[in-house]
């Protein structure tokens, strides 16, 4: 993980405890977390390729939370609470699709909303000299955009720039112009296990040897135990596989790179990426694979996995498969690892686990959640 927490990556010099095992299953726990990590920042829901006209929308959820995110009718991005302002009825309950008439109905006693979340109608409704309609418009969420990536932040006021938790991630990626890449492929999965262990997975490759064949393959500084950045003298193993191009199967690309990637752009293979709490990035000199994590519960997330490309070269068919198969692979293993954990973790005798040296941005990633739950607690 690099990873958005802006601190070196060195190896550990002595063995570091893991979070408290009960903080990946205690629902009053999951709750707080919820409030720190998911309603109070910046969170990656959507591609703005999926909200490609006026009136378009899409419903995302985030732990408790449902947002409606939307195009008005000037082409802005914005985001509601899915909620009704009557009596709370959410309002859309297809995951997709088009506001006809630019208007937001909702199901049950059809009050309507513009665009702009503001009250139109109220059908039925007897007059009294109380009712003021600009007080019943929609509840607003935050929504910026970056790279093609939506973000929506769920905090009371107003919300801090996105810049500024993006960190450097704009300008380490600057040369690679997400926001001009498309969906080529789209994957959903439900995983059964914590948030944070999917986040701490993502985090090390201490695992790779055992758990990722494919991807050691290609990657060959993973088969030194995940010390990818750790050695001494990196020239003594090559950081690919001979004559690799790309991260897929062989190495073998079907695409050319990244228009306006520089030279040493086009031969970084693979860069791991992490905006916490929940994007997720594998960039590569022709794809980036993204990852946005969703917690459902204290013991379960949902992942969707986007494979990007640019669409003057978007794969097709076989060439598709090519650039999907490694990642699809991996981030199956990956789930079925979390699930064990998450299983292995429901032993009364197990109170926490414990990082080794190569497992050092997985440990500063349970720091952060630390530090995190400390300044909320000292408020």
């Amino acid at each position: 993980m690099k990873r958005g927490l802006n601190t070196s990556r060195k190896p550990l010099t002595r063995l570091k405890a893991g979070l408290p095992a009960h903080w990946y299953r205690d629902l009053a726990h999951h709750a707080r977390e919820l409030e720190v990590f998911w309603y109070g920042r910046w969170i990656a829901v959507a591609r703005e390729e999926e909200l490609p006209s006026p009136g378009d929308y899409r419903v995302v959820g985030i732990g408790t939370q449902s947002v409606v995110l939307l195009r008005d009718g000037d082409g802005i991005l914005r985001g509601f609470h899915n909620t009704c302002r009557h009596r709370g009825s959410i309002l859309c309950a297809a995951e997709r699709g088009s506001f006809t008439r630019a208007r937001i109905t909702c199901p049950y006693h059809a009050w309507t909303y513009d665009l702009h979340g503001t009250l139109q109608a109220t059908p039925r409704r007897l007059p009294t000299p109380d009712f003021d309609a600009a007080r019943f418009s929609l509840f607003a969420v935050a929504v910026e955009a970056w790279g093609g990536f939506v973000f929506v932040h769920l905090g009371a006021g107003k919300a801090p720039p996105l810049r500024d938790a993006l960190g450097d991630l704009s300008e380490r990626f600057r040369n690679y112009r997400f926001a001009d890449l498309r969906i080529g492929k789209r994957i959903v999965a439900q995983v059964r296990a914590n948030w944070k262990l999917i986040a701490e997975n993502f985090s090390e490759c201490f695992h790779c040897p055992p758990v990722h064949p494919e991807l050691c393959r290609v990657v060959t500084a993973y088969r030194e135990a995940g010390a990818w950045g750790l050695r001494d003298a990196p020239e003594i193993l090559p950081e690919y596989l001979a004559g690799a191009a790309t991260l897929t199967p062989d190495g073998s690309a079907r695409i050319p790179p990244f228009r306006g990637l520089n030279e040493a752009e086009r031969k970084t293979l693979y860069v791991p990426w992490m905006a916490p709490p929940n994007l997720f990035l594998n960039v590569h000199p022709d794809y980036v694979n993204a990852h946005m994590m969703f917690p459902s519960g204290p013991e379960s997330a949902t992942i969707v996995y986007d494979w990007l490309f640019e669409p003057e070269n978007m794969p097709k068919g076989a060439d598709l498969d090519h650039y999907v198969s490694l990642w699809e692979t991996t981030n199956r293993q990956d789930g079925r690892n979390c699930e064990w954990q998450q299983q292995g973790m429901q032993s009364r005798q197990f109170k926490n686990g414990v990082f080794v040296p190569q497992e050092f941005d997985c440990h500063r990633f349970c720091q952060w959640v630390r530090a995190g739950l400390r300044r909320k607690a000292a408020r």
